[in-house]
């Protein structure tokens, strides 16, 4: 026999860990920001590498190459651990609400995503 979904429970425990949602939610976002830097200061280098390589300066391409572009890739690679660090988080928690509900992750996910506004799609 099919076991239904309580949604009542699920919503009941959700607002247990509001608290801990809207860390992550916030976590989320810094970390977001973070990358969008790194984006940034990636394109910057890349920007100054082919301007550089357009010029036919190429020993300052290299040096951009080997200096900037690399130290920028780095620091987006750092930015995205950590938002996927967070993210795993996220998934932890929305795993533990469903143990305790007896319930799918899937039921639980859209939940705990109501209540974050990372979560909201931009369009």
């Amino acid at each position: 026999m099919e076991e239904k979904t309580d949604h009542k429970k699920i919503i009941s425990l959700v607002g247990e860990q509001s608290a801990a949602i809207k860390n992550i939610d916030s976590d989320i976002m810094m970390e977001t920001v973070g990358v969008a830097m790194a984006i940034g200061k990636l394109r910057e280098a890349i920007d100054k590498l082919e301007a550089n390589l357009n010029a036919r300066e190429y020993e300052q391409a290299s040096h951009i190459g080997y200096n900037d572009v690399a130290h920028n890739f780095v620091y987006l690679q750092r930015t995205l651990a950590g938002l996927s660090t967070i993210d795993h988080q996220k998934d932890s928690l929305i795993s533990s609400i469903a143990q305790k509900a007896h319930a799918a992750y899937e039921d639980v996910a859209p939940y705990v995503e109501k209540e974050m506004s990372s979560s909201v799609k931009k369009q």
